[in-house]
């Protein structure tokens, strides 16, 4: 998937905070092709006929993010965290609608495994991944963020490290204590 480049990205942001309009919609041009990316991980393993799309879950996502205050964007990392929560969100929303009107309908799953991981595992209803990361993020942020990131949007441990600024071992380490909790927490 393209990248791009952090430079570009970094000045946009600050005419994103500075209060450029047009800067949100070259924001959202330079990054869709990511998101897109981000998105479409996502929903490896879906059926084919899940009511909401990679293509979908994006355009809301760039609604979404437009409609942000972008104070916190300084760089790369921190506009793709925030992607990233509100990635979260609208998948963790659309699944809750969806329960609520078929109670054990047709919600979203994701696995406790990823896309370097040859077994991921049984997939995990989204709405009780989002209750369990809430609890873990309370513990620890940047065990949450890490969790987020890995399992939910699907990055790789250099990709997350990058992101979160910490190395890519301390991503290993806390993705097998993640692993861990999130298998005792899931199984109650």
């Amino acid at each position: 998937m393209p990248k791009a480049p952090d430079q570009d990205l970094t000045l946009l942001l600050a005419r994103v905070r500075a209060g450029d309009a047009e800067a949100r919609s070259e924001l959202i041009g330079l990054t869709y092709a990511e998101l897109r990316g981000l998105a479409g991980h996502v929903f490896q393993g879906q059926p084919r006929d899940h009511t909401l799309q990679p293509t979908a879950l994006v355009s809301e996502l760039c609604l979404r993010l437009l409609k942000t205050d972008a104070a916190g964007w300084e760089d790369r990392k921190h506009f793709f965290r925030a992607a990233a929560c509100a990635m979260r969100n609208l998948l963790t929303d659309h699944a809750r609608a969806k329960k609520a009107v078929r109670r054990g309908g047709d919600h979203l799953t994701v696995s406790l495994g990823s896309s370097d991981v040859a077994d991921p595992g049984p997939p995990i209803d989204i709405v009780v991944l989002d209750e369990a990361l809430t609890r873990l993020a309370a513990l620890d942020k940047r065990i949450g963020e890490i969790c987020e990131l890995r399992f939910l949007v699907g990055l790789s441990v250099d990709k997350t490290a990058e992101i979160l600024g910490i190395s890519p071992r301390t991503v290993e380490l806390d993705t097998q204590f993640i692993r861990a909790w999130l298998q005792k927490e899931l199984s109650r």
